[in-house]
């Protein structure tokens, strides 16, 4: 083999190594020790974790907010709509997993987004779908949407209580699974502290 082309040999060797030990370590390591359960099949590790976009929503009294009234909690950022049909779907399940988890340490914040319906018919949109658990979000001039880049419906991010973007999905989840509960508590439980 010629130097030039065992060099290269090498060099392509090296660089395989690299990426298959960096991806082994995987994002979720640092996130409680496991990945996701399987049932959260779309649910998908963000490379890097950057900060969460700088994004803002209303709330049911048109109080203007943002990720910062959130911070120390992991939030998982639901972007849906009422005419989306998987959004309707997994709109029960993310009620149920706000109940199971522990407020103090969870939030699941709905944004409904690309439509101007007031807080009232939002309100009774998520009554009429079993979601009424849930508080009413409403990205009012689209920022939500345009800083997550959410080109499908639903878009889920979760955030750590850092404020860093963790992982998204794209589509509808069972996220009230008894597996996804179990994962996203442990996944807020803090660590415990080292001697």
């Amino acid at each position: 083999m010629k130097p030039r082309m065992r060099l290269l040999a090498i060099t392509a060797g090296c660089g395989v190594i690299a990426v298959t030990v960096l991806y082994g370590i995987g994002v979720w390591d640092v996130h409680a020790g496991v990945r996701p359960p399987s049932v959260l099949n779309r649910l998908q590790a963000t490379p890097s974790q950057p900060p969460a976009p700088q994004i803002g929503f209303v709330d049911a009294a048109g109080k203007k907010m943002t990720l910062a009234d959130f911070k120390g909690r992991y939030v998982l950022v639901n972007l849906w709509a009422t005419w989306c049909g998987p959004c309707i779907n997994e709109l029960p399940e993310l009620a149920r997993l706000q109940r199971a988890l522990p407020k103090d340490r969870f939030v699941v914040a709905p944004v409904d987004v690309l439509e101007r319906l007031d807080a009232d018919r939002l309100r009774d949109f998520l009554q009429m779908h079993s979601a009424d658990g849930l508080p009413v979000y409403i990205d009012s001039d689209r920022r939500t949407q345009q800083g997550f880049v959410a080109n499908e419906l639903p878009l889920t991010v979760l955030i750590d209580r850092n404020g860093h973007e963790v992982a998204r999905a794209t589509g509808g989840q069972h996220w009230a699974d008894p597996a996804s509960v179990a994962w996203m508590k442990a996944l807020s439980t803090p660590a415990a502290p080292t001697r």
